[in-house]
Formats: structure tokens, sequence, C-alpha cells
């Protein structure tokens, strides 16, 4: 929906605006370190395809390696941290090069279960850290504010264990040096998929992403959308004691 709005206004301002088709996912595995802290390995990967490709596997879009850790030690929130390395590749007709990419990133993440599924409030603190097209080293913040929902389809006790439906909107305004850009607010992003545990330890998430990015120029206004894959293996024997929320890698994307 936040995409769609962007899209509309974004139109009417006079950009230009391009639908890209693409894809994410990821695979990760949590690691307990006590009953309060938690690492998580996550490797992620995106495609997409450009304007004369609609296949959103056709180029590789980046590859990440991040790194998280969790605190869940207070009731109904959760604290996290990382410093990840993402490697950009350049895709034809695009304005996507190849580079690389350092990211420090906090997170608190406020949870709140209901009956028969929860919701919460997220919000990141991102500094991209990355040379741009003429070579200049840039370091980027950022703000990610999202809102997400999820609601349980079930009780449990099948093979599936208990099956949801995700969503999340999620709004992002950046603050670059007006050397590098004057765009403030960069990209809205949509997300619905449907979840389930493979076993007592695997989460699966499928689902459809859409996101609307302004580049940095703020002259074009690319819509990203396509399918999300997530497998995620936990090693602890049971969730945290506070973590009454369901945590899918899928939703700390790029």
């Amino acid at each position: 929906m936040i995409a769609l709005l962007l899209f509309t206004v974004s139109t009417l301002s006079g950009q230009t605006v391009s639908a890209v088709p693409g894809h994410i996912q990821d695979l990760s595995g949590q690691f307990p370190i006590d009953d309060q802290f938690s690492f998580e390995q996550q490797i992620q990967i995106g495609s997409q395809g450009n304007s004369t490709n609609d296949n959103p596997f056709a180029y590789g879009h980046a590859l990440q390696f991040r790194p998280w850790f969790h605190y869940d030690g207070i009731p109904n929130t959760t604290l996290t941290g990382s410093v990840s390395y993402i490697y950009y590749f350049t895709v034809p007709g695009t304005s996507y090069y190849k580079h690389p990419e350092w990211r420090d990133t906090v997170i608190g993440t406020l949870k709140q279960p209901l009956h028969g599924g929860s919701i919460y409030e997220q919000i990141r603190g991102e500094l991209l850290n990355f040379h741009d097209s003429h070579g200049e080293v840039q370091h980027l913040p950022r703000v990610r504010i999202r809102l997400g929902q999820n609601l349980y389809l079930g009780e449990g006790g099948t093979k599936l264990g208990k099956p949801y439906l995700g969503l999340y909107q999620e709004a992002i305004p950046q603050f670059p040096q007006p050397s590098y850009s004057r765009v403030t607010f960069t990209d809205a992003r949509f997300f619905a998929g449907a979840g389930f545990d493979l076993g007592s330890r695997t989460e699966v998430l499928l689902g459809f992403k859409a996101e609307a990015e302004v580049s940095s120029s703020g002259s074009t206004v690319t819509v990203f959308f396509g399918p999300a894959f997530s497998i995620e293996y936990n090693f602890r024997r049971s969730r945290p004691v506070n973590e009454h929320h369901q945590r899918t890698t899928a939703f700390k994307d790029f």
C-alpha cells in the first residue's frame, strides 16, 4: 500500500517510474548464547530483471553476509545489532553498479501478543558505508520504520506446526550529504506471506514483496516486485522466554 502511494505521488510530480521484477531469498541459523542472548548468521541473495527482461532471476542484485546478535531479556521486546557485508553486482541496463558495502545496524522491536496472532512496531537505524558510482566514499545514515502483523491459521500439532500469515509495511527516510543526494524519503516497502514450522526447529516463509525506491538524483522511482523465500534453523531447543512473537529472517531484508 505504501509502495502504491509512493508510486502515485511520484507520477504526479513528474518522476520517471519503472517496474522491475525481483526476487529475494535467505538462509539463516540461530544459535543460543544463554536464555536471553542469541546469535543468528544470515546469508541473503537478491536477483532482478531489467527494462528488457521480465525474469526476476535474470541478474544478481546483491549477496549479503550478516551476523545478528539478539537480546530478548525485556518482555515483549527484542534488541538487535549487526555489522554486515553486502556485495552489489552490476545489472545491465540499470544504474546498479558493482561495489561492496559495510552496514552497521541497530534494531528495536516492540511486540504485542494477541489472541490468534501478534503485531509489532520496529525502528531500525542503519549506517551504509560504500563508494558511490564516482568512487567517492559515502557514509549514509537512514532510519527504517516498520509496522507488522502476524495472524495464526491453526493451533499447531501438524507436520507444518502453526501456520501463519505475515504482513509488514515500511517507510525509509535517509539523511545524505547534499553533494550525494537531496532525497530524504527514499523507500517504501510492503510484504505479505505465509509461514510454517518444518519440524521443531526449522521455519519456512514464502511471500511477495513490493518496494518503491527513489534514485539518489530524485528523478526515478524503481518499483521492485516479486517472490521472497526464507528458511531458518534454530539450534536452541526452545524459544527465548520472552520471545512470544514470530521472528522470520525475510523480515530483515536488504
